[in-house]
């Protein structure tokens, strides 16, 4: 398994060897103190972050790392690309332990104003 070393507070919700996607303490985003859409979120794919869905067949540039706060919303500074899927894995569990230690800025990560209520709370459960 490519996950075995993901942080405690991560765990794997898809990993069927192609696309990988490892989510952030589901266990407090189902309830009503977090909004389930905003469930952080960590995906390994042949797709980069702002590419379109690409259609069967057509050809990959490699393997990319994907971190998002909600739909949309990008987190930048743990995005990366790589040559095969374990490189990329690889780069996933440590984007992981990294945003569970606090070492990831949210400064401008929105577009628009940021809900800070959220971040806060988030800012409570990393680090």
């Amino acid at each position: 398994m490519a996950f075995e070393d993901l942080p405690d507070d991560w765990a794997v919700w898809n990993d069927d060897g192609g696309r990988a996607v490892v989510v952030f303490r589901p266990d407090v985003f189902e309830g009503e103190a977090y909004d389930a859409a905003r469930l952080p979120t960590i995906y390994v794919s042949t797709r980069a972050p702002d590419v379109p869905m690409r259609r069967g067949g057509e050809p990959s540039d490699g393997w990319h790392v994907a971190c998002t706060l909600e739909p949309e919303v990008h987190v930048r500074a743990l995005e990366s690309s790589h040559e095969t899927r374990a490189a990329a894995a690889e780069a996933a569990v440590e984007a992981a332990r990294r945003f569970s230690r606090g070492d990831v800025g949210f400064d401008g990560v929105y577009a628009t104003q940021p809900p800070e209520s959220y971040l806060s709370r988030l800012d409570e459960l990393t680090g």
